[in-house]
């Protein structure tokens, strides 16, 4: 067991007011293991208990973090999954969840809301983004079982685009890239719609597109073109040929991808790891059905030229 108070404690919301600056919420994790496939359901489950208890909310600054993790034992990030939606990343969370060894969280909003800091409060400093990233991650990642010897992080698929930043946070640790075929990517979001897939719910400079009201009520050509710069971010780091990040196609197979996972990790794959893959990605209790292909409404050729210039360079 852990001997502080903090113990099962994490940060999970910050949000910022001109007037009183950046206020950070902390949730009791109580016995409750992260397994959810998305850490925004880990956090409603949790914060239903929490208000059963006590409708008050449990506030501090950022800069409390560090203090936080005195004494606390958490392990550091052994690797980040970045992605570009559709492409596997939640099957692949999904499936090394199953182990008792295993810390993972999926894209958690604290973490998506410290790299974007700057967009509500420009010119705040890399470094104090640097502390406050490194406090939530040994927060997220501490021991609950003491089972626990690997902590994987997957970002949200925008997170691409803080690649130099997170590189220079963490210069050695292992990243793995996920892509897929764009018409696929599309298609999916064209039934069940992301952030990114939205016009104006993320920053269009950020996304490195052109401003929502250009796009007009075409989700899918919009989808299509922050799809491209993904493409085109993953190619550029490619190019870096780093050997500390690994590039993988969907298309190539979900075992396969496990696989790869594990050997470029060092992270052992168990039996029922391959066995989550029968199941849904976001649902382990449905069992997976292969989508019908894409229909050519979904084709955009700037993206596709894109994602075939990526594949080529990774075969």
């Amino acid at each position: 067991m852990q001997n502080t108070p903090i113990a099962n404690w994490i940060p999970y919301q910050m949000s910022y007011t001109s007037e009183s600056g950046w206020m950070l919420t902390w949730l009791d994790l109580g016995k409750k293991i992260i397994e959810e496939p998305f850490f925004d359901e880990t956090i409603q489950i949790c914060r239903s208990k929490q208000r059963e208890r006590s409708p008050l909310q449990s506030l501090s600054s950022p800069d409390f973090m560090t203090e936080a993790c005195k004494g606390l034992h958490f392990l550091a990030p052994s690797a980040f999954i970045f992605h570009v939606s559709r492409c596997g990343s939640t099957l692949l969370s999904q499936a090394f969840s199953q182990s008792d060894e295993n810390i993972v969280i999926a894209e958690a909003p604290l973490l998506d809301e410290i790299l974007r800091a700057g967009e509500k409060q420009p010119g705040i400093q890399l470094a104090v983004l640097e502390t406050w990233f490194k406090s939530a991650l040994n927060l997220m990642g501490q021991h609950r079982n003491f089972k626990e010897s690997n902590y994987l992080i997957k970002l949200d698929s925008w997170h691409l685009h803080f690649y130099e930043t997170l590189r220079q946070w963490f210069p050695t640790t292992p990243f793995f890239f996920l892509y897929r075929k764009p018409e696929e990517v599309i298609a999916s979001h064209d039934k069940r719609r992301g952030l990114h897939s939205i016009p104006g719910m993320i920053s269009n400079t950020l996304l490195k597109t052109e401003r929502p009201d250009h796009y007009g009520s075409d989700f899918n050509r919009y989808t299509s073109e922050v799809l491209q710069q993904y493409y085109q971010k993953m190619t550029g780091i490619h190019q870096l040929k780093r050997s500390e990040n690994l590039f993988f196609d969907y298309a190539t197979g979900v075992k396969e991808m496990v696989s790869a996972f594990s050997s470029f990790t060092g992270i052992p794959v168990h039996q029922n790891l391959f066995e989550r893959l029968n199941y849904h990605s976001k649902s382990s209790n449905e069992l997976f059905r292969p989508e019908a292909s894409p229909y050519p409404k979904f084709y955009f050729e700037d993206c596709h030229h894109s994602y075939e210039h990526l594949r080529a360079i990774n075969s």
